[in-house]
């Protein structure tokens, strides 16, 4: 069992220097080195050292006994993986190791921690994904149109429901509104990939901005992972739904009685845009609960809310990869590395389509211009019916096949065309008689005229 030891129970000088790590700066002083951390850091940290103080008195160890820089060593990291490793993914592993090794360098600065930061990333460089991400991954328009046939299917409920009171909907309505705001967040995330975090803290009139002209949706630096300023529209298509939700949708479910036999009273929506039956805003629990629903009766198997980032980003970049410089801009990423190396899922599939495409677009160009000369050619030729153009002018024969013209003093020792010459990489051609002939009206230079004209066709035809 991997337990945790809870702050309270720490040694002395283990709370001493998680408190100096945590200091807040002033004007006099410094912080320390965990002064920065989110409170989801914090918590890790909290949680992981505490993990390692666990282990280690399941080892008989006393705590009290040793100072804390000195108990992480070695040999104690050793057995330590040993024992993670033992039911646990590889990347969960390495993922136990980086926090710790974060706690110790900012609880403990003045030690060495190289070793263990080194045996960190050796131990990430190795690990392997233990869930296949590709084998779970939709196409954004997949779970675009998901979200909108819940839409379309909640509908004719909440059109018939027009005028009724929102406490007074009976349990066919609530359940319509409960698919409607599943089918608007499915479809949101489908096309703004926001992190589960941004979008379950969306309030109205501060993140959701409904301007006359368009809807935004806008995050400060301090509420996104990567602590910049994040900004963008509300999909177009979903602006009539989303008006739908705000006037009769939200409504309903706020009104409605909580899922099961609740004890406590939910907490008030307040301005929050997402709403959980019952009134209290939409937790991560819900949002868990409504995707593995929804996701699993479609495809099969649960699609969760980090998920639909990936989504989003692997879909731009094999469908348009001309455009795959906008994946950071749709995640919120400041470079294309973090999207290349942990969102995008490369897929052959659609990039061969695109190049046998390709292929049939330059064959049907190469056979235009090929039946635009020879009727060109034809209208040429002072005859219409000389040997040289009938024979030119049979579907399939390659142009090239009439280029090379004997001279008239060479055409008896011209050697025959080969095959290779006669045919192209589309297929094989007929190949033309030796010496290939030639109409006058093609011939060039200052000697062309009937008597030439008159002796290549009589070589043609073997006289």
């Amino acid at each position: 069992d991997h337990w945790s030891l809870r702050l309270e129970s720490w040694p002395a000088a283990d709370v001493e220097a998680w408190n100096a790590a945590n200091r807040q700066p002033d004007f006099l002083e410094d912080g320390g080195h965990g002064a920065t951390w989110r409170p989801a850091s914090v918590r890790s940290a909290q949680t992981t050292y505490g993990r390692g103080l666990g282990w280690l008195v399941t080892q008989g160890v006393d705590l009290g006994s040793e100072a804390p820089e000195t108990r992480i060593t070695k040999e104690r990291m050793r057995d330590y993986v040993a024992f993670l490793q033992a039911g646990r993914a590889s990347v969960t592993v390495a993922s136990y190791l980086g926090v710790l090794s974060m706690a110790a360098l900012a609880m403990f600065p003045q030690q060495d921690w190289r070793w263990l930061q080194a045996a960190q990333r050796q131990l990430k460089f190795r690990s392997t994904a233990s869930r296949n991400k590709a084998a779970r991954l939709e196409a954004a328009d997949a779970l675009m149109q998901l979200g909108l046939d819940l839409v379309l299917g909640a509908e004719p409920v909440l059109a018939a429901a027009i005028g009724t009171p929102a406490a007074g909907s009976t349990r066919q309505i609530v359940a319509a509104a409960r698919d409607f705001r599943d089918g608007l967040l499915i479809a949101v995330q489908a096309s703004r990939p926001l992190r589960a975090k941004n979008l379950l803290m969306t309030e109205l009139g501060n993140h959701l901005i409904l301007g006359s002209g368009q809807i935004t949706l806008q995050f400060k630096a301090s509420e996104t992972k990567g602590k910049r300023a994040f900004r963008t529209t509300w999909p177009e298509a979903l602006r009539k739904p989303l008006h739908r939700y705000l006037s009769q949708v939200r409504p309903i479910l706020i009104a409605a009685a909580g899922p099961g036999n609740v004890a406590h009273q939910p907490r008030p929506p307040g301005a929050k845009l997402w709403v959980g039956q019952g009134g209290g805003p939409l937790t991560a629990g819900g949002l868990q609960k409504l995707l593995q629903r929804h996701t699993k009766a479609r495809f099969g198997h649960f699609v969760n809310a980090h998920l639909f980032r990936d989504a989003v980003a692997s879909t731009l970049t094999n469908l348009d990869p001309a455009h795959a410089g906008f994946a950071p801009q749709l995640l919120g990423h400041s470079t294309m590395r973090s999207a290349e190396r942990n969102y995008i899922t490369p897929d052959s599939g659609p990039a061969l389509a695109q190049h046998h495409d390709l292929l049939a677009a330059i064959r049907r160009e190469h056979r235009k211009r090929q039946n635009a000369q020879r009727r060109l050619r034809l209208a040429r030729c002072p005859r219409r019916r000389c040997a040289a153009c009938a024979w030119a002018s049979m579907p399939g024969i390659p142009l090239i096949a009439s280029r090379s013209i004997p001279s008239r003093t060479s055409s008896a020792s011209a050697a025959p065309m080969s095959s290779a010459r006669a045919g192209s990489s589309f297929g094989a051609f007929p190949t033309p008689p030796s010496p290939a002939p030639r109409c006058s009206a093609q011939a060039s230079g200052p000697a062309t005229g009937h008597a030439q004209w008159r002796d290549r066709h009589r070589a043609y035809r073997g006289a």
